[in-house]
């Protein structure tokens, strides 16, 4: 893992490529219905003049685990799918470490150039996803620091700085907080934020609600998770929400402290991935339940 000294390592936005590829290799634009593969768009600070490891390949996949939809229109306030989306993921390193991701996911028009090579049909929008992407474990901060700059992207009045310069300053200058000392202030534009986090000496640091989890399971259901964890078994979350299945995820790890999950640990899997729960060994993974599962078994597994 990385030596962390600040909250946020990088700023990224992913979504429609310059290469356009659908989900199953397929290059170019097939139509409206296809679904396509996400790509890496910017990033701040750039490759190569980090002080952390670059964020990993696969984190595009990871932040658009559906794919990218090409869409007619942008918002319709009366679809509330067509909203921009809020949601954590947690993606686990080869040592085992966590990288802790926000996500804003939202309909933008697709750049002229794009619509010209490939012939999509003008006035067209596709799925992108802005993230702050951390080794901190510091969820609330992650996701109103995300919003806020969200929010300052879309503004009718814009910002007092150009939005890059903000993006820079909050990922360079914002230190990762003394544990049990005094807070860490920092502003985006004319808002205040804060982060904390508790003496070292106290449980780990959950910066999450426990509350999803007990409300999505009553308490039989818990207990059979619960047992199912402490056994190793496999270990299947389904929801149509991202945001539940990384909170529950999440919340199973700190209800089990000391003991630590040591298997595969996926909170969400992206679509293209379904066939990974199919896996002889023990694992915890989480996956959309509008996501097809009919093609691939769990013989022998548990299923929360």
């Amino acid at each position: 893992m990385a030596s962390t000294s600040r909250i946020f390592e990088y700023f990224v936005v992913c979504g429609l490529g310059p290469e356009i590829r659908a989900l199953d290799g397929l290059k170019g634009f097939h139509g409206a219905e296809e679904m396509y593969m996400p790509a890496f768009i910017d990033q701040f600070p750039h490759s190569g003049h980090a002080l952390y490891p670059p964020p990993p390949p696969q984190l595009p996949t990871c932040v658009l685990p559906a794919g990218v939809r090409i869409y007619s229109s942008r918002l319709d306030a009366n679809d509330v799918s067509t909203y921009p989306r809020s949601y954590p993921i947690v993606l686990t390193e080869g040592d085992g470490s966590k990288i802790y991701v926000s996500c804003i996911a939202f309909r933008d028009p697709i750049c002229e150039d794009i619509i010209e090579a490939y012939q999509i049909p003008v006035n067209s929008f596709a799925d992108k996803c802005i993230c702050f992407v951390s080794h901190s474990p510091c969820f609330q901060v992650l996701r109103d620091a995300l919003e806020e700059i969200f929010v300052l992207c879309f503004s009718p009045a814009g910002c007092s700085k150009p939005l890059w310069d903000i993006i820079s300053h909050v990922v360079s200058n914002v230190p990762l907080p003394t544990p049990g000392k005094d807070r860490v202030l920092f502003a985006i534009d004319n808002c205040l934020l804060s982060a904390e986090t508790p003496p070292k000496e106290w449980l780990p640091h959950a910066d999450i609600s426990f509350q999803p989890l007990v409300q999505c399971l009553d308490v039989d259901k818990l207990i059979q998770l619960f047992t199912a964890v402490l056994l190793e078994r496999r270990i299947l979350l389904r929801s149509n929400k991202y945001t539940l299945l990384t909170l529950v995820s999440e919340a199973i790890c700190h209800l089990i402290y000391p003991i630590r999950w040591q298997h595969v640990y996926i909170p969400i899997i992206f679509s293209s991935g379904v066939d990974y729960i199919d896996a002889p060994t023990p694992y915890m993974m989480g996956l959309h339940s509008g996501v097809d599962t009919s093609t691939v078994t769990m013989d022998g597994g548990s299923g929360g």
